[in-house]
């Protein structure tokens, strides 16, 4: 069995070698103290853990651990190929988005007799991740579905699973829900072996298939099993709260408001922006609608004042979608109907790609406010765009609700 010290060297040397600072090995899911512990052999990483350094110095698990490894003579030095992986990554984390995907698909494109597995995995991960950042998820899914063909079913292989996790993420986020819950399904199957070691992917799997299920109007089929766990070696909880969160919208959807409150408001206050400023918003947006419907308004207006103050110190690029939508929503309880009014037209004015299911939904709740505010024409045209962007993104049980709501708005006004 190989020495904690020489795992934590080998570690270190590979982080070093590939120009990576701790802070950089750590990425979200742990800390430059916990690297430095490993590193020193002060603290035992987990398997779990193990995987993650792997995936981000580009190497095996064996060769972080000391297991023996094959070696290759394919005249390229794997190091130079992770090089070359991780100062892509830099590019793009520094924003030179272009720049990065031309070197991911050189990466991509190496002659099979050079390649390494894993580095050809990574970049042809992240190039599908970049097209879905710039707004072309059908060609980011087609990178996706060629790996899937290469990479043969088995109980549980890691690139495989990788592949489908991130292609039913990328076809959720792109507004595809049903498309992406066939493939999230499938990698949540080829998980349920549980092999030692498959945890971590078993939760991102979980958590994409929850989502998916969710909008597709089908929750039932993500299983309710106990991820709840503390998370171990410093891993954010961000799965586990998207998972949270669109369990409470389904409860609250059967019509069970309090426990929908219980578990998002246990969500909200485990969970901290470092998990995700959009998951966070979006927890936070969902529990002050929550709270509202419970007769709470300074409750709501302090969740929602606190984000929206969050988002603009933290010059958040992405529109605070739900915080917005709640923000709105108090303004009808306050009885201000000018801001309920304002907010809504600027809510509907996002453009309607991306998450079309996600703005269709903020809008199911700017439209139930209008109606309240007894401006029914407003609610209308808000549920009727709300049941379109629905459709549209295969979330047709929500389309079916939204419709329900116009049909009865447009009654009351005959």
């Amino acid at each position: 069995m190989p020495e904690l010290a020489d795992t934590g060297r080998r570690i270190k040397e590979l982080r070093v070698s590939a120009g990576m600072t701790q802070h950089d090995l750590a990425g979200a899911e742990m800390s430059s103290s916990y690297i430095s512990l490993v590193e020193h052999g002060k603290r035992i990483p987990s398997g779990r853990a193990l995987k993650i350094l792997a995936e981000r110095l580009g190497v095996g698990v064996a060769e972080i651990s000391g297991d023996p490894v094959p070696v290759e003579n394919t005249g390229v030095r794997r190091l130079d190929l992770v090089g070359r992986l991780v100062a892509a990554r830099r590019q793009w984390d520094g924003g030179d988005v272009e720049g990065a995907l031309r070197e991911f698909r050189a990466l991509a494109d190496t002659e099979p007799a050079h390649r390494q597995d894993d580095v050809f995995t990574e970049a042809q991960l992240a190039i599908a991740e970049i097209l879905g950042t710039l707004g072309r998820p059908d060609e980011g899914a087609e990178v996706l579905e060629r790996m899937l063909t290469e990479l043969a079913p088995e109980p549980y292989a890691e690139a495989r699973l990788r592949t489908l996790i991130a292609l039913a993420d990328l076809l959720e986020s792109a507004g595809r829900v049903q498309d992406g819950l066939r493939y999230a399904l499938t990698g949540h199957l080829e998980c349920t072996a549980r092999r030692p070691g498959t945890g971590f992917h078993s939760l991102l799997a979980l958590d994409v298939l929850t989502r998916c299920a969710y909008w597709s109007g089908c929750p039932d089929w993500a299983p309710d099993t106990d991820h709840g766990r503390p998370s171990a070696d410093g891993v954010l909880p961000g799965p586990r709260a998207s998972v949270d969160l669109h369990r409470a919208l389904d409860l609250r959807d059967r019509g069970e408001p309090e426990r929908a409150t219980a578990l998002l408001g246990e969500c909200a206050r485990r969970v901290t922006p470092a998990a995700g400023f959009p998951l966070w918003e979006k927890i936070n947006g969902h529990y002050a609608l929550l709270l509202l419907r419970r007769g709470e308004p300074a409750a709501a207006r302090s969740l929602v004042e606190r984000g929206l103050v969050v988002a603009s110190v933290a010059q958040e690029p992405g529109f605070p979608l739900w915080l917005t939508a709640a923000d709105a929503a108090g303004a009808e309880a306050a009885g201000d109907s000018a801001r309920l009014f304002a907010l809504g037209e600027e809510l509907a004015a996002l453009p309607d790609t991306g998450r079309s299911h996600e703005k269709a939904a903020a809008l199911g709740e700017i439209a139930a406010a209008c109606a309240r505010a007894g401006d029914r024409e407003r609610a209308i045209g808000y549920f009727r765009s709300s049941a379109e962007l629905f459709r549209r993104a295969q979330a047709y049980r929500h389309a079916e609700r939204a419709r329900e709501r116009l049909t009865e708005l447009i009654e009351m006004r005959k």
